[in-house]
């Protein structure tokens, strides 16, 4: 402690002056010497009471610095991170370290994850403007609320995607590029705002200015939709390529297979190629997949077959089917490499398995007739009828279509469920499906007359018989029929236009379930006068009066009840 000294008083100072002749008295001697002593002692004290401080500073906790937070935290040392960010963050005056501290606690490094603690200090790092503070906050508001409760200590707080556009519109008004690219996010989809095309534009713009690969990424996309801007191949691509020189990889093949096809840009064969190497190097199992197809074919690159198979078998074993599939293809056909049926169907069932449906028709017609597996007819109608769940479902109909007009199906399955496969044969000029058509709406089958009529009506020569066979499954009670009678009336094709009719067969079609139907016959409806109107009501009255019921035939696409049920 610092120790004070008594000063003299008024009186004796005054018996102590100098002398004006110049000497000094013995009392002005002892003075001096007094205040010598006074001064010695006084720096004495000062010295021991800086040694007590240093003693006391000595045993407290030290200062952290942020320097030594971020060592830290490159250290992976996670649990000096937190408390040192807990002490900045308790000290106050630094937006960053709240921020910071926030963070990890939302993410559990270094302890237990405490949500209302983290959103605590994010709160306060908000109130100072910081924006990756108002960023994360705004993305806990849009978070599924388990996400942001789980193993968190406390109750967490209300969500709103009200506070979330409040939270991006500040950041982003900062500059944010996050901000920015997540509130052109929420105005594209209308969550939380009404959905704005271009606001979401003016946002993403934003972000992609900032460098920002993802917006660029989405605004290219944008270009190309037409979404908050006029369409404009390629300003897509000039932002695609800024995308994908910033590191993103569905950018970077995007831009690939652009420069391979001309796609808003002129044909960029050589420079494709090393777009699709960077995507494939990044391990993006597409791109390594197209490479390595490149390479077994030998376009855009010199013919490779070990490099080709290498990029194939790498995509293949990251899970890619489509590659498995490739690979099944080149051993089934001998591209590039010594076919080998076995090896082929291995593929084909891997791909199979993972339901890639083109690899399930290859390896159905491998059962078929017993290529590189054991022959099994029943493995392989399960495999076509498998297929007809995937994006490869016109191939599987086509094939089943064939089947059926060879007789394979007959005893099978019921003949109605084999009707569109059997179209889908015949369009393809298919004569033993179109065959069986004919035999089946002989028989009076209402999806095939109505099948029937759509082959027939394709051609001048048989487009009355089409006319024909329509009116007869209409008749029948077949709403698929109805609808296409209906508008061949509103069209004037192959009849006469009459607004009636058509109003008439809409309406009937709409009853028994066909949801286009009604669609048309409200479109009809605005054409007519209220007399036309009243004709086709009545009309429609007299179908379901005169019509004798039939059995309920399924029609794949289009439910048919019985017009008893319909009126019920």
């Amino acid at each position: 402690m610092y120790r004070y000294h008594a000063i003299p008083d008024h009186a004796e100072a005054e018996k102590n002056q100098v002398d004006m002749s110049g000497k000094t008295s013995s009392w002005q001697n002892a003075l001096a010497y007094r205040s010598l002593v006074c001064l010695v002692l006084s720096l004495s004290s000062l010295a021991a009471t800086a040694n007590e401080d240093r003693a006391a500073d000595d045993n407290a906790t030290p200062r952290v610095t942020m320097q030594q937070i971020e060592d830290a935290w490159r250290k992976g040392d996670f649990i000096f991170a937190r408390e040192g960010l807990g002490q900045l963050a308790a000290e106050g005056g630094s937006a960053v370290a709240e921020y910071r501290y926030g963070r990890v606690l939302l993410e559990g490094r270094g302890g237990p994850r405490d949500i209302p603690a983290a959103i605590k200090w994010l709160e306060q790092a908000a109130g100072r403007n910081h924006v990756s503070a108002m960023t994360l906050l705004a993305r806990l508001q849009l978070s599924d609320e388990t996400d942001i409760t789980e193993g968190g200590a406390g109750t967490a707080p209300e969500l709103s995607e009200n506070r979330a556009v409040d939270l991006l519109s500040r950041a982003a008004a900062l500059g944010g590029a996050d901000a920015q690219y997540l509130l052109g996010q929420l105005y594209l989809t209308g969550t939380g705002v009404e959905k704005d095309a271009t606001s979401a534009y003016t946002w993403y713009l934003a972000a992609a200015n900032q460098n920002m690969a993802e917006a660029q990424y989405t605004l290219s996309q944008l270009y190309d939709a037409g979404l908050g801007t006029a369409v404009d191949p390629a300003t897509a691509v000039t932002w695609l390529r800024s995308a994908a020189e910033n590191g993103h990889h569905p950018a970077q093949f995007r831009l690939a297979v652009r420069l391979k096809h001309g796609d808003g840009t002129d044909p960029a064969p050589d420079e494709a190629l090393q777009w699709y190497r960077r995507a494939a190097e990044t391990g993006m199992p597409i791109a390594q997949r197209e490479l390595g197809m490149h390479y077994l074919r030998g376009d855009l690159v010199d013919q490779n077959v070990d490099e080709g198979l290498r990029w194939l078998q790498t995509a293949a074993e990251a899970g890619d089917a489509g590659a498995m599939s490739n690979l099944g293809f080149a051993y089934a056909t001998g591209l590039g490499v010594t076919p080998n049926d076995q090896d082929a169907a291995r593929w084909y069932a891997l791909a199979s398995e993972r339901g890639l449906g083109r690899a399930m028709v290859a390896l159905a017609r491998f059962y078929e007739t017993g290529r590189g597996v054991e022959q099994n007819s029943e493995t392989a109608l399960g495999l076509y009828m498998g297929a007809l769940e995937t994006s490869d479902a016109g191939a599987a109909a086509l094939r089943l279509g064939q089947l059926a007009g060879a007789g394979a199906l007959d005893g099978r399955m019921a003949p109605h469920r084999m009707v569109p496969w059997a179209l889908a044969a015949a369009v393809e000029r298919d004569a033993g499906a179109t065959s069986w058509l004919e035999r089946q709406a002989k028989d009076g089958l209402r999806p095939a007359l109505t099948a029937l009529a759509e082959i027939y009506l394709d051609d001048d020569v048989t487009g009355a018989q089409g006319v024909k066979l329509l009116e007869q499954a209409a008749m029948a009670g077949d709403p698929a029929a109805q609808l296409r009678l209906g508008q061949l009336y509103l069209q004037g094709k192959l009849v006469a236009r009459d607004y009636v009719s058509a109003h008439k067969w809409f309406n009937i079609a709409a009853t028994l379930g066909a949801s286009e139907a009604a669609r048309l016959r409200a479109s009809v409806g605005d054409l007519m006068t209220p007399e036309q109107l009243a004709e086709a009501q009545t009309a429609t009255r007299t179908w379901f009066a005169t019509q004798e019921p039939g059995p309920p035939q399924t029609h794949q696409s289009i439910s048919n009840p019985s017009p008893d049920s319909a009126r019920e």
